[in-house]
């Protein structure tokens, strides 16, 4: 009986690994499928409005980082000292008009909005930023979220973005976090 009983359990093997690996690769393929649906649904939910507000800040860091410079070719030729606008940078220390608006590539426009620093003031405190804020919007789970984002820059040169996030019953979240593009 127990020969028996073995001769089944080997001739059985075969087909129960056939059939478990038949299985696993049919789970494998499915799970493959699913997430190939599921990524592409995340990217259109997540993907497309962040890929917007990354290409217009493609268009607004520069021009900031251009009149950051501006102001510290200034600062350094008149002993620290800031100017009071951005109109005092053209055409001497930056080429462009800054006070100009900045066309973003859907048509929309920003303009630089210069906060002029305090003697002594920190590291960290915004001297430049733009108005209005770059909007996009999502929906998840069939409820739309809005999104503003500015960009900053604070008197030692680093960037920030600044992601405001609105729910549909009007909370508002606020993250800041360094921009390192």
């Amino acid at each position: 009986m127990r020969k028996q009983l073995c001769y089944n359990c080997a001739s059985g093997r075969a087909s129960c690994w056939l059939i478990g690996g038949l299985g696993c690769l049919g789970v494998a393929v499915i799970a493959i499928i699913a997430m190939v649906f599921l990524g592409r649904s995340l990217v259109n939910i997540f993907g497309r409005p962040i890929e917007e507000v990354v290409s217009k800040a493609q268009v607004v860091v520069p021009v900031q980082r251009a009149a950051y410079d501006a102001l510290q070719r200034y600062a350094a030729a008149n002993n620290g000292k800031y100017p009071k606008s951005l109109k005092e940078l053209t055409p001497k220390y930056s080429a462009e008009d800054l006070t100009r608006p900045i066309k973003l590539n859907d048509g929309s426009e920003v303009r630089l909005v210069y906060k002029p620093p305090q003697q002594g003031a920190a590291p960290d405190t915004v001297i430049l930023e733009h108005k209005p804020p770059i909007k996009s919007q999502m929906e998840l789970f069939g409820q739309k979220i809005d999104m503003e984002f500015t960009y900053q820059v604070q008197l030692n040169g680093e960037v920030y973005q600044q992601q405001v996030i609105i729910d549909p019953e009007g909370s508002k979240q606020i993250q800041r976090q360094r921009f390192r593009r």
